[in-house]
């Protein structure tokens, strides 16, 4: 199946490559970025929080497994990192349920917050851009980014007019892991109507480590989708399917025993708009939703399936926009209905329905030299567990800032903001052995809202040459929802077929024990920030060179003793890059530091550094429809553990990997 699968993803590809006759239509270049995952749109440099943009060429240059291994690269991101297959994005320290992946500005609607061996179904292959939004975002995407939002673009549903047939493909192989990916893209259209057909895959085979072999660490990924849109000077509006499949092996539990897998599945359905208008005092509406049907099938080492977690339903999205001289601003609806559920030996949750209905505003008044930013959202969240019952949250959240421009190129904000977010199912009505993390979760219904006061102050100067940027941020949550140790065991004895919960040392001898954690709520601090900085500092021979910094750290506590478990540590990447006509390089030193600061029945996780390099040539410049890449990570074969993972202390990352792409724009 595997040698089918690899031949026909190289020979889709090759064709798409070798199509003759198509101009790519590429998204034209801005002085500034302009973030449109944000409400209130507007660019990178004059957002009130952290706001990264990832373009096509960053995102292949940095493509690494899953999303969260992709984007661990960028500053104030790390990856919860569970072997090959999955990854989800931790933001400042924050993760699962508090950071919302989104794939065109609406939820995924997956499992990835309920087990860190659950994948994304949204991983970066085929998109065009992706914008992170560090901090929270609360206030236009509901309680569950309070520690910010990944926006995956895809263009599944066009947003530009096509003029005739466009084609983009790639195609790449790495070593550590002997895999090939490939992605292709045709657009075409006339007059008003644009449409588009999009295939990603990808297939690796167990990678290798500075100590060996990981074992069962393969991936096989697949998507493919199309959609249509009618585009004109009033807008656009289309409609796109897109179905995703993916398998990946699972670590075995036992070294003498065989290992499982995980096959998933998703068909998304989804339709957006943006139309300019005239009524009253708005010029622009938009609109998104999207229905997904979910199915997640972990298999044991024999091959039989285990436990199959099911999430089916839909969500949308309304904005309303005005703009005026001095005041921007936008109110807007979301509502979201998703069903949930496992059944099998690893169900350790019941069916649940979790209802969504959110309403917000938020306003931009800009006087020139300084301004004011702020709004409000009231959120209601209803869950109806099929065995505990049901609950229900009403939840606020406001946040003020204020901004200046003291010189040309300078900007600089502070926000404080006030966020609620309501339980999810998980954490109110789990109950059952968690294979994945070798727990046994117990939720607590009796939880309340959880509430964080932040402070974020940034300073930012752009300028073309030089570009610097520092954000500081402090969060103080009161009842933080956390999964805590209870000191007991939760043990197995397979001789005799019983189990049962005791403290360790009651354990029967030849049992298989598992710590039981329970959902409670404390109080707690997460403090830290990012620094980054750019500089062009020659040109020589035809080409520009210039040299980047970047460092983030992050501190949590809380505030009655202790730390939060698996908060990642302080990184720093130093850079070089050459940029010319026909050929670019760079080459980069990453640094994580250790991690010492620990949760109770957390280890201590040691630092490590990896040497990076890339080089890409263009045969006709800057504008050649085909180039070369050569991209070379941890060329010292260094070990590396990532202490947010539940998976360090048995897993490394991949050792020595070097990655050769082509790229063809037609």
């Amino acid at each position: 199946m595997r040698t089918i699968f690899r031949t026909y993803l190289l020979g889709f590809v090759a064709f798409a490559v070798l199509v003759p006759s198509a101009a790519l239509a590429q998204e034209a270049e801005t002085g500034q970025e302009i973030i449109v995952t944000a409400p209130l749109e507007g660019s990178r440099i004059e957002s009130l929080q952290g706001a990264e943009v990832l373009r096509r060429d960053d995102i292949i240059a940095q493509l690494n497994g899953g999303l969260g291994d992709t984007l661990d690269a960028t500053p104030g991101i790390a990856s919860t990192f569970f072997g090959a297959g999955a990854s989800r994005p931790i933001i400042r320290g924050l993760g699962e349920d508090r950071v919302r992946v989104l794939q065109n500005g609406i939820g995924t609607i997956d499992a990835s917050t309920a087990s860190p061996d659950h994948a994304v179904t949204s991983d970066g292959l085929d998109a065009e851009r992706i914008e992170i939004l560090r901090g929270s975002a609360a206030l236009a995407y509901g309680g569950n980014a309070i520690g910010g939002v990944v926006n995956v673009i895809d263009q599944s549903i066009p947003t530009r007019a096509v003029d005739g047939l466009n084609v983009d493909a790639l195609l790449a192989y790495s070593t550590v892991d002997e895999g090939m990916h490939g992605a292709a893209r045709a657009q075409f259209g006339a007059g008003p109507a644009a449409f588009n057909l999009s295939y990603a895959a990808s297939q690796t085979d167990p990678y290798e480590t500075p100590l060996g072999v990981a074992p069962n660490q393969y991936n096989e990924t697949m998507s493919y989708g199309a959609g249509g849109a009618l585009v004109g000077g009033w807008g656009f509006a289309g409609l796109a399917i897109k179905r995703s499949e993916n398998e990946y092996g699972l670590l075995p539990h036992h070294d003498d025993e065989p290992a499982g897998h995980i096959e998933l599945e998703q068909t998304r359905i989804e339709s957006r708009g943006d139309f300019r208008v005239d009524w009253g005092p708005f010029d622009r509406l938009d609109y998104g939703i999207q229905h997904s049907d979910y199915t997640h099938t972990e298999f044991e080492g024999d091959g039989e399936a285990g436990t199959i977690f099911d999430s089916e339903g839909w969500e949308a999205r309304l904005e309303a926009h005005h703009g005026g001289e001095r005041l921007d601003g936008a109110i807007g609806l979301q509502f979201s209905d998703v069903d949930f559920g496992a059944v099998g030996e690893e169900a350790f949750i019941t069916d649940t329905n979790t209802r969504d209905v959110g309403i917000f505003v938020v306003e931009r008044l800009d006087f020139g030299r300084w301004g004011l930013e702020g709004g409000a959202r009231f959120e209601q969240r209803e869950l109806d567990n099929v065995t505990i019952g049901s609950r229900e949250f009403d939840t606020w959240s406001a946040s003020g800032g204020v901004f200046f421009r003291p010189a040309e190129n300078w900007f600089l904000g502070a926000t404080l903001a006030r966020t609620e977010r309501a339980p999810t199912a998980v954490e109110l009505f789990s109950d059952g052995l968690h294979l994945a993390t070798e727990t046994y979760e117990i939720g607590n219904p009796d939880l309340s809202p959880e509430t964080a006061l932040s402070f974020e102050a940034s300073a930012r100067y752009d300028s073309g040459p030089l570009r610097f940027e520092l954000n500081l941020f402090r969060m103080e949550f009161e009842d933080y929802i956390a999964l805590l140790d209870t000191g007991v065991v939760f043990w197995v004895d397979e001789d005799t077929d019983t189990d049962g919960f005791d403290p360790p040392d009651a354990a029967p001898i030849d049992a298989e024990e598992f710590g039981v954690f329970a959902f409670g709520q404390q109080d707690a601090t997460f403090q830290g920030g990012e620094f980054i900085v750019t500089a062009r500092l020659f040109e020589t021979n035809g080409f520009a060179i210039s040299t980047d910094a970047a460092y983030d750290w992050v501190r949590a506590s809380f505030d009655g003793g202790g730390v939060p478990p698996r908060i990642p540590p302080a990184s720093l990447t130093l850079g070089v890059a050459a940029d010319g006509e026909h050929w670019s390089g760079r080459v980069e030193v990453v640094d994580v530091a250790e991690q010492d600061r620990l949760a109770a029945f957390e280890t201590a996780t040691d630092g490590y550094t990896f040497v990076n390099a890339g080089v890409a040539f263009r045969p006709h410049g800057v504008d050649s429809p085909w180039s070369l890449r050569l991209d070379a990570r941890n060329l010292t074969d260094e070990e590396g553990r990532v202490h947010s993972s539940f998976l360090k202390d048995d897993l490394l990352l991949p050792g020595r990997n070097f990655r050769f792409t082509v790229l063809a724009s037609f």
